[in-house]
């Protein structure tokens, strides 16, 4: 990976990580690893455990950023959720997946922020 997009994507996950806890997201973990690849964000609200995928654009030209969330990599991110949840002890958990998408303008600046809940479809869940 380039290292600007990994400057962009590390400006993105600092703003989406700021923005959930303003919305009382309680933050568990950020870029958590299991054996099958990395959670960008997991947080609580109640009793739900939710694992974030953050996805950052400073360009528009590729549509907002959620649409880089494709059937493949909502099937990582259950099979990394999944993991997650059986090796904390939190199996028997009510769970979900949120998007948050984030555009930046070039300065980092946020153009728009988007948090979409319930992201993954109900077929990868099983």
């Amino acid at each position: 990976m380039g290292l600007e997009k990994k400057r962009l994507g590390k400006a993105g996950e600092d703003i989406a990580v700021k923005f959930l806890k303003k919305k009382g997201y309680k933050i568990l973990n950020v870029n958590a690893r299991t054996p099958f690849g990395e959670l960008d964000a997991v947080a609580r609200i109640k009793d739900f455990i939710i694992f974030i995928e953050i996805k950052t654009r400073a360009t528009s030209s590729l549509g907002p950023p959620y649409l880089s969330v494709t059937k493949e990599k909502q099937r990582r991110i259950v099979k990394n959720a999944l993991f997650y949840l059986k090796w904390y002890g939190l199996a028997n958990s009510f769970w979900r997946v949120d998007v948050v998408s984030v555009m930046l303008n070039y300065d980092d600046s946020v153009k728009s922020i988007e948090l979409i809940e319930n992201a993954v479809q109900e077929e990868y869940l099983k």
